[in-house]
């Protein structure tokens, strides 16, 4: 639980400020900083395993590291896209990109436990190192313009992403619609052991089987992103879907079936990548370019709180039971989405996430 909350601290806690970051340097550097950082602490790590030396205070602070090199290069990672691909393309490349995470989170944990199984722990990062090692190569290897980049400093220059994400209600309402998502939807998440043990009977199999329905829910819904481009009303489609989530979830915490839980999972995991999808097209289509890692910053910040919902939640659990729990946080994802739908005009009428402005 340490190791878990030292990795995700520093994106929470440094998101915005990398964006800023992203936002006054070149961002490919950063990426091949980050990856290559990455790569030699995950080859340090491996080292140390295999020599028995690791302890678990030198895992925390491998896990502070990586959080940190993790929340410099997010923003970066999302502000570079621009650069890449011809703009009217940028609802096909959100989604493969998400794609790409999604199927990763379903064989990934599969992949890694075959690794241990065979070469052992310590072995199985050095492959991991070795992953890091040829993205850093390959991201060097893009042919991106350089962008002429003034490195004033100072917090005028970070409060401009707020200001500019506060002053949009475009933004701010999309920006919101992912806090609240990551807060009190995926908050379920934290709860998921207690479904499959004593709510379904389940047990460890059962766990894995509700992750993995979750983790297909969502690549298929990246995949419906594509078949759907920009969507003719984007906007309508993300307050249906995120209306939608909060009550396939709240079907799932009322479940005492172990296949109807898994639909249920399904369908809100579909739901919740075809409407954050469609918001982070919206974000880069709209937002300027000299403050796009400023944006993305913040609005990777909302992805990285679901820990965050998930400590509350646990203490809620404990006096009101994990199926309440979890169904209140649904329902509230539900509830801001129509309050989005009743005071944001702008979301509302949003035609396509493709659209300029």
């Amino acid at each position: 639980g340490v190791v878990g909350i030292a990795s995700s601290l520093p994106p929470i806690l440094l998101s915005v400020h990398a964006g800023a970051l992203a936002d006054r340097y070149d961002q490919q550097r950063i990426l091949v900083s980050c990856q290559g950082a990455t790569a030699l602490l995950s080859f340090a790590l491996a080292a140390l395993i295999v020599m028995e030396a690791v302890t678990i205070e030198l895992l925390i602070g491998w896990a502070l590291v990586v959080g940190t090199l993790t929340a410099l290069s997010t923003p970066a990672q999302s502000a570079i896209l621009p650069r890449l691909i011809d703009m009217r393309e940028m609802t096909s490349a959100v989604a493969l990109t998400s794609s790409v995470w999604n199927t990763m989170r379903i064989v990934g944990p599969a992949g890694a436990g075959l690794l241990i199984a065979a070469i052992g722990i310590g072995q199985a990062f050095l492959v991991t190192a070795g992953g890091f090692a040829l993205s850093a190569a390959l991201i060097a290897s893009l042919p991106v313009e350089p962008l002429e980049r003034d490195g004033r400093a100072g917090e005028t220059r970070l409060l401009d992403g707020l200001r500019y994400v506060f002053g949009d209600r475009l933004f701010l309402a999309t920006i919101g619609l992912s806090f609240f998502t990551s807060v009190f939807g995926m908050s379920y998440q934290t709860l998921l052991p207690i479904f499959a043990e004593d709510v379904l009977a389940a047990g460890a199999e059962g766990f894995g089987f509700l992750h993995t329905a979750a983790g297909v829910g969502s690549l298929v819904g990246t995949l419906a992103l594509l078949k759907l481009g920009g969507g003719q009303r984007a906007g309508p489609t993300m307050l249906l879907s995120a209306g939608l989530f909060g009550i396939f979830l709240s079907g799932f915490s009322r479940s005492e079936n172990l296949f109807l839980s898994m639909s249920f999972l399904f369908c809100a995991s579909f739901c919740a990548s075809l409407y954050l999808n469609l918001g982070m097209v919206t974000l880069q289509m709209r937002v300027p370019d000299e403050l796009r890692g400023r944006v993305m910053g913040i609005w990777s910040l909302t992805w990285f709180l679901g820990p965050v919902g998930g400590l509350p939640a646990g203490a809620l659990a404990q006096w009101l039971g994990a199926p309440l729990t979890v169904m209140l946080g649904a329902l509230s994802v539900s509830a801001f989405a129509l309050i989005l739908f009743t005071a944001s005009a702008d979301l509302r009428r949003l035609l396509r996430a493709e659209q300029s402005v």
